[in-house]
C-alpha cells in the first residue's frame, strides 16, 4: 500500500536549521505466515515444540525523503504491527559527490554488520547460521547509535562506521549504555572491476561487551554471477579475549527461471585454542528454495548447525517454511 504526499514541512529540521521543501511520505508493507520445526541436542525447549508452530508477522515501513541546501535527507522507521512497536530506523544525509552521512537506528545498513555474511540465497532465505543454537560467531559492530559516511571513488565504495562506547541510542535528552570502548570499522568494496564479480574486505576494532579490551575483526569476500549461477566465499578472523575465531563462509545459488530459485550455503567456524573446552570446529550448512509471484513468495530452508559452540556432538536444527506477501 502506498500513502503519498503527506506534508511533513521540513523533514528532520529539528536536527538542521535550513530550508527543505515539503517531503513525499510513502508507506510499505508486508504479511508472513510461517511453520516452523526445531529438533537437535541444544537444549530441551528446542527438541519439541511446545506450542504452535505456527507464525503471522505484519511489517510496515515508512519512507520519507526531502530535499535542501546541502543534499537529500532521507527518514526510515520500521515498525512491527504485532505489537505496535518500533523495530528499526535510519536517517541518511545525501550530498551528492561529497558523500552520505547515516544515523543507524538497528538497520544494520552500514560496516561489517551490513556485510556479515554476502552469501547468495533464494529469496527469503535466512543463513545457513540463522535461527539455530549455533547463531554467534558474526562480524560487525553495533547497529544502533553509529554515525556512518559513505562515498565511492571511480567505482570503489568508501564505508566508515563509528559507534561511540559501543553505541545503543535512546530518546532524546536521554543515554544508553552501551560499553567502554568505540567501534570503528572500515569496510572497502566494488563491483566495476570485472562484469559479474563483487567484491571487499573490512577491518575494525570492536567494544567487547565481556571484558575492557577491544575485539578485532577482520574480513573479507567475493562473488561471482554467471548466466543463472551465483557462488560466494566470504572469511573472517575474530581476535578476542580468550576465544579467537576463524571463519569460512561458502555458496551457491541458482535461478532455475524467473520465479524459481534454489541455494545451498555452508560456514565452518574454527574455534581458538584459549577455550580449551572446545575441541571441536562447528559447522553450519543451510538449504533454502523460494518461489516468486508478483507481491507473493513461497520460500522454505532448513539449517542445520554441528558441534554447537564447539561441544562434539552437539546439535541443531531448523526447518520454516513461508507465505509473504508484500504491498
Amino acid at each position: 500500500m502506498n500513502i503519498k504526499k503527506i506534508g511533513m514541512s521540513a523533514l528532520a529540521g529539528s536536527l538542521v536549521a535550513m530550508t527543505a521543501n515539503a517531503a513525499e511520505m510513502t508507506v510499505t508493507g508486508n504479511a508472513k505466515v510461517t511453520y516452523v520445526t526445531n529438533s537437535g541436542g541444544s537444549d530441551s525447549m528446542k527438541d519439541s515444540l511446545t506450542g504452535s508452530p505456527i507464525g503471522f508477522d505484519q511489517f510496515l515501513g515508512f519512507n520519507g525523503s526531502a530535499d535542501n541546501d546541502i543534499g537529500t535527507i532521507s527518514l526510515y522507521t520500521g515498525m512491527n504491527v504485532h505489537g505496535m512497536a518500533k523495530s528499526s530506523s535510519k536517517l541518511t544525509i545525501d550530498m551528492g559527490d561529497a558523500g552520505l552521512i547515516g544515523f543507524d537506528g538497528g538497520t544494520a545498513s552500514f560496516g561489517l554488520n551490513a556485510h556479515k555474511d554476502m552469501l547468495p540465497r533464494a529469496s527469503g532465505a535466512e543463513q545457513s547460521w540463522d535461527d539455530t543454537a549455533g547463531d554467534a560467531y558474526t562480524s560487525g559492530e553495533a547497529t544502533s547509535g553509529n554515525i556512518a559516511y559513505v562515498n565511492s571513488f571511480d567505482g570503489i565504495e568508501l564505508q566508515l562506521v563509528y559507534a561511540k562506547n559501543g553505541g545503543g541510542n535512546s530518546a532524546d535528552d536521554t543515554q544508553t549504555v552501551a560499553g567502554d570502548d568505540s567501534d570503528k570499522t572500515i569496510v572497502v568494496k566494488s563491483s566495476s572491476l570485472m562484469d559479474g564479480l563483487s567484491v571487499g574486505v573490512g577491518h575494525g576494532n570492536i567494544d567487547d561487551t565481556t571484558s575492557l579490551d577491544t575485539e578485532t575483526q577482520s574480513l573479507a569476500f567475493a562473488k561471482y554471477a554467471v548466466g543463472s549461477v551465483t557462488l560466494g566465499v566470504q572469511v573472517a578472523d575474530h581476535n578476542k579475549a580468550a576465544d579467537d575465531e576463524q571463519i569460512l563462509l561458502m555458496g551457491i545459488a541458482v535461478n532455475v527461471n524467473e520465479n524459481l530459485s534454489l541455494s545451498y550455503n555452508q560456514r565452518d567456524v574454527t574455534l581458538g585454542d584459549q577455550v580449551a573446552a572446545k575441541t571441536s570446529d562447528q559447522e553450519d550448512s543451510g538449504i533454502a528454495a523460494s518461489y516468486t509471484m508478483g507481491g507473493m513468495t513461497i520460500s522454505a530452508f532448513k539449517n542445520e548447525s554441528d558441534n554447537v559452540g564447539g561441544t562434539a556432538g552437539k546439535t541443531d536444527q531448523r526447518t520454516q517454511v513461508a507465505l509473504s506477501f508484500a504491498f
